[in-house]
C-alpha cells in the first residue's frame, strides 16, 4: 500500500467513526456553507476546499494525532488545531480568488508540505 493510499484510507476509517456532521466536503446549510477538515501529518483532508463569495464559512477542523495550525494569510484567518473536538472557525469571504494555507505549528519532518488551497468562487 503506498503513502497515498494509507492516508486516504486513514482518513476514510477517522470520518467514518466522527459525528455525521462531519463531512468532507463542502455543503450548504440555509445561509451557511459548512466544510470538515482534518488535519494529520503532514496533510489536510480534503487539501482544497471551494467556498461562495459573500457566502459564511464554518469550518470544522479536527485532527486525531496532535496539535496543528491553520493559517491562510490572504484571508485572515489563523487558529490551532488540538486533539478532541473539532475546532470551529467562521468567517464571510469577501474577495473571489485562491489562497493558500498552511500548517504553522511544526509537526515534524514533512511539516513544510502540509498546505493547501481555499477557493472562493464568485
Amino acid at each position: 500500500m503506498t503513502r497515498g493510499m494509507f492516508r486516504a484510507a486513514l482518513a476514510a476509517l477517522v470520518l467514518a467513526t466522527r459525528s455525521a456532521a462531519i463531512v468532507v466536503a463542502a455543503e450548504s446549510h440555509g445561509e451557511e456553507q459548512h466544510v470538515s477538515m482534518l488535519a494529520m501529518k503532514f496533510d489536510y483532508l480534503p487539501d482544497t476546499i471551494t467556498v461562495k463569495k459573500g457566502k459564511p464559512v464554518v469550518l470544522e477542523l479536527s485532527t486525531l494525532d496532535r496539535i496543528h495550525g491553520f493559517d491562510v494569510p490572504g484571508l485572515g484567518l489563523r487558529t490551532d488545531i488540538p486533539p478532541g473536538p473539532p475546532t470551529i472557525l467562521r468567517f464571510t469571504p469577501k474577495k473571489a480568488g485562491t489562497y493558500n494555507l498552511h500548517c504553522d505549528n511544526f509537526c515534524g519532518d514533512g511539516h513544510e508540505g502540509m498546505t493547501g488551497q481555499i477557493i472562493v468562487t464568485d
